[in-house]
């Protein structure tokens, strides 16, 4: 099997696990990365020894490309992503596709046509964690599912970081909305949503957020996300999922995998689930994601969490919001 010629656009944080990703892999071949910031451009093209360019455009023209991850943030996804799928390139989409549900609607309907293969990053799909939670819940092992809860607590870096250009819902709780949606399985009828804005009001975003979903099947589900911890919390995210039914339950607690390290600089439940990185390279849920992208793109089949069901979670999160505004429960 051939390697997948790969490039990332947007060489951020996560824009830079992607390319590490791609450069670690048996079956693909990292050649290009893309940044508006030169010095960010030039700093991981030459960590990986691969060409470097100020945009996708400059890229296209001076790289032989096959797939493209577009990690620039969700208010300047849709220009490059465009630019690569025009011109064949199977795209990597960093969640969420847009700022809002218009935005979304909008990319997905230009991009459709295209035919190229698309992915959208949503990785606790490729948790094993959530995958043997799927696969109990499917297999009827929980009975039929009554209730799900959700909790994602962040620091205040979050807000801090985040918190100027995007909003919680949209960048964060938007992982979890999603995943209970695919657990259950079925169409949401009704989202109601509590906020408080605090350290985040300046901005016009919320600190912490409780939504609360009713599906059909007479299923409930609830999320409880926010940016409120102090800043020297010992885990980057508390995290878990509950699922219950009347045949049993499944539970995840947290992102360290029972990992904790006290040493001379604190007390810390490190990540070990989403994108480790130690002497072996990178790992988790983000590794696992761009190794089913590759793998798919090279298969020439349809990978997982596509426009649709990135569209999906997008509604949800606008219904969530529109509650917080109007103070009242949302029907779709």
């Amino acid at each position: 099997m051939r390697k997948l010629r790969a490039a990332v656009v947007g060489t951020g944080m996560i824009g830079s696990l992607h390319a590490q990703a791609y450069a670690e892999h048996d079956l693909a071949e990292l050649v290009a990365v893309a940044d508006v910031n030169p010095e960010r451009a030039r700093a991981a093209g030459e960590r990986h020894g691969v060409p470097f360019f100020g945009d996708a455009g400059e890229m296209l023209e001076g790289a032989e490309v096959d797939a493209v991850t577009i990690a620039v943030s969700e208010h300047h996804r849709r220009e490059p992503a465009l630019a690569c799928a025009r011109r064949g390139k199977h795209l990597l989409l960093e969640k969420p596709l847009a700022p809002d549900l218009a935005g979304a609607e909008r990319l997905c309907g230009e991009l459709g046509p295209l035919g190229v293969k698309i992915m959208v990053n949503f990785i606790l799909r490729f948790d094993p964690r959530f995958l043997a939670v799927k696969e109990a819940a499917a297999s009827g092992r929980l009975g039929r599912l009554h209730y799900l809860s959700a909790r994602r607590r962040g620091t205040s870096l979050g807000a801090e970081i985040y918190g100027p250009w995007t909003d919680l819902l949209i960048s964060t709780g938007i992982h979890d909305l999603e995943a209970m949606a695919w657990i259950v399985d079925a169409p949401a009828e009704r989202v109601y949503a509590e906020g408080v804005s605090r350290r985040s009001a300046e901005w016009g975003h919320q600190d912490a957020v409780a939504v609360l979903m009713r599906f059909s099947g007479d299923v409930i589900a609830a999320l409880e996300t926010s940016w409120a911890l102090p800043a020297g919390a010992p885990a980057p995210l508390d995290a878990s999922l509950h699922v219950i039914g009347d045949g049993g339950s499944a539970v995840i607690e947290g992102s360290n995998s029972g990992l904790s390290i006290l040493d001379k600089e604190g007390f810390t439940r490190p990540d070990l689930v989403h994108w480790p990185v130690d002497e072996r390279g990178l790992g988790g849920d983000l590794a696992a994601a761009v190794d089913h992208f590759i793998r798919s793109v090279l298969a020439d089949r349809d990978p997982q969490v596509g426009l649709e069901q990135a569209l999906y979670a997008h509604r949800l999160v606008d219904a969530a919001e529109r509650s917080l505004r109007q103070g009242l429960p949302i029907y779709l």
